[in-house]
């Protein structure tokens, strides 16, 4: 039994919200472009740092295909009956509607996983974490020295291709290679230094801001990553997420001794968040036309995170499917 770590907790809850925040335009678009640096990289890190390799390769197998594999495909089900609902409507309404480009794109997309036009967007991110767990799970239980340096180049190879040839690779695994970077990061952190070394609050004070600013400062130089892509941008790209990483695990730090029944309640919900956002973000827009300016847009944001998190109980009482049986 592993005891709940708090800072975990505020990472999920924030890092949810900068989900949401990535897919909403602000009138400023460094915020959109900084989110996009650390948003999916942190939730990579935080899964590698709670994997634990201690089932063998048919129960991790099962584990991964109820928790993440399942879910994969139910929202993206929910999302294609969406979509055919709203098209029927607009056809009703007398409006043109292009199949090809609305439905049968997303419908191969999704079928294939390829990560980039399948209905539900960030539903990428469960395939991609599937492929994760295999990868650690195989470098850190396999004896073999030259078999851990083999599933190291072959990363390396299949990854260079990625981003030499720009092909997309199915099931998401081009994503996975760019996301077990900092995977296998956080696991190795857990493995090697278990909970965070304690520090005075002035240090880690300091990194929040030194590792932000030098992330922003990065970022303009260099472009912004975009992990759906493979996009790390290079060394210099890595270097910027891993700055902006400390910045923001720094400050969850900081929030560990805060407890909040409410950022435990957004961090077990982040899976439904994750996944169900995209589905209110376009109809709330309609109605109320809050994006677009950054205290309204943010607030508006907060509200999408705080009516998922609401009903995660529900989802998770009646259509357990969705959430992969978590508790």
């Amino acid at each position: 039994y592993m005891k709940r770590e708090n800072w975990i907790d505020w990472a999920k809850a924030v890092g949810i919200l900068f989900v949401v925040m990535g897919h909403s335009s602000y009138a400023c678009e460094d915020v959109g472009r900084m989110i996009y640096m650390i948003h999916m990289p942190l939730f990579f890190f935080i899964s590698g740092y709670l994997f634990k390799t201690d089932k063998n390769y048919k129960e991790l197998f099962l584990n991964s295909w109820k928790s993440l594999c399942v879910p994969y495909i139910y929202y993206n089900l929910l999302f294609a009956i969406f979509t055919i609902c709203t098209r029927m409507v607009k056809l009703l309404m007398g409006s043109d509607v292009d199949w090809t480009f609305s439905f049968f794109n997303p419908l191969w997309h999704s079928l294939l996983g390829v990560a980039n036009g399948i209905f539900d967007g960030p539903t990428w991110f469960l395939l991609a974490l599937v492929w994760c767990k295999f990868f650690t799970y195989a470098l850190h239980t396999n004896e073999s020295v030259y078999k851990k340096v083999g599933l190291l180049c072959l990363w390396g190879i299949l990854f260079t291709v990625r981003i030499l040839c720009g092909i997309q690779f199915v099931f998401a695994i081009d994503c996975a290679l760019a996301g077990f970077i900092w995977f296998e990061i956080g696991h190795l952190i857990k493995l090697n230094i278990g909970r965070f070394i304690y520090y005075p609050s002035w240090c880690w004070i300091l990194l929040v801001f030194v590792g932000f600013f030098v992330c922003y400062k990065l970022m303009q130089i260099n472009g912004q990553c975009n992990y759906i892509m493979a996009d790390v941008k290079g060394g210099l790209g890595i270097v910027a997420t891993g700055m902006g990483l400390i910045g923001f695990f720094s400050l969850c730090k900081l929030l560990n001794g805060v407890n909040s029944k409410i950022v435990l309640r957004i961090s077990k919900a982040s899976i439904v968040i994750m996944c169900v956002h995209m589905l209110i973000q376009g109809p709330l827009e309609s109605i109320i036309h809050y994006q677009g300016n950054i205290i309204i847009t943010i607030v508006g944001d907060i509200f999408i995170v705080l009516v998922l998190t609401a009903i995660y109980p529900i989802v998770q009482k009646y259509v357990p499917v969705l959430v992969g049986g978590r508790k």
